[in-house]
């Protein structure tokens, strides 16, 4: 088996922990093939009209590009296997400010692989409960597809479309689970959108599952291929269920991961 992970964060993440060196090690103890770091860049919180309820430790993107290139340096240098590569989570808003500086650092910085999240629905991080302060369940999770869907028009380069289902994560309420029945016409413009711009779809270990099986049998039904996968690491811990999620990808009929180096796609082998 092929070991991959594309979303992985370090101690330059405002919730990271780790040193690139001790995610670069723990890779390489794993027998990792391909391994990016994509650490949070949260413009959508620094230049929009978002809010958190607690301080937030922005990226220096400076400092974090010269801690991963000392580390690619030293694998070179041991002629190292591992493919080590240079990414960034990228948060999402239709705000126009925050989406002119996206580009405006995409074109100054040479990311491998770029990750297109959304974290905040009407101006909140729904990973803490003040985002659900008087709001249905209906309209949190149909709030967040809608944004999903506005974020595959991003005017800047990005490769993967991650975690979809990332508002149910702290969700307070008694049906937690967001299935396509709830919202079909929503999941198939999302759907069929990463597949027309020829995007990854993220399958996401960090917690549970994300998308749910249910939702990655649909993307492969409607011809989606292009598969990326991510333990969302926080820690020098990564590939989290790996084996039993590349067991369940093959039994719906993918074969391949797609990595990005440049953000040119290569495919491993499931």
């Amino acid at each position: 088996m092929i070991y991959v992970d594309s979303h992985v964060h370090t101690r330059h993440s405002s919730d990271g922990k780790d040193p690139i060196c001790d995610i670069v090690a723990e890779a390489q103890r794993k027998g990792l093939h391909y391994l990016a770091t994509t650490d949070h860049l949260d413009y959508d919180l620094k230049f929009g009209h978002n809010r958190s309820p607690i301080p937030w430790k922005h990226i220096d993107v400076d400092a974090y590009r010269a801690e991963w290139a000392q580390n690619a340096a030293k694998l070179a240098e041991q002629r190292a296997d591992l493919e080590f590569r240079f990414g960034i989570e990228a948060g999402f808003s239709p705000e126009k400010q925050v989406q002119e500086k996206y580009a405006e650092l995409f074109a100054r910085v040479p990311f491998d692989v770029v990750i297109n999240s959304v974290h905040f629905v009407n101006g909140w991080d729904v990973y803490f409960p003040n985002a659900f302060f008087f709001k249905t369940r209906r309209r949190m999770y149909g709030d967040y597809l809608d944004l999903v869907l506005q974020s595959l028009d991003a005017p800047y380069e990005y490769d993967v479309v991650a975690h979809i289902g990332y508002v149910t994560r702290n969700a307070p309420y008694k049906k937690k689970t967001l299935e396509y029945s709830d919202f079909p016409d929503k999941f198939d413009a999302i759907l069929h959108g990463i597949i027309e711009r020829g995007k990854a779809l993220e399958v996401n270990t960090h917690t549970t599952l994300f998308p749910t099986e249910e939702i990655l049998r649909k993307y492969y039904e409607y011809g989606g291929r292009k598969l990326s996968f991510g333990s969302d690491s926080h820690h020098a811990e990564l590939c989290k269920d790996y084996e039993k999620t590349c067991v369940m990808l093959k039994e719906i009929g993918f074969t391949h991961f797609s990595v990005f180096s440049a953000h040119k796609e290569e495919l491993i082998e499931i």
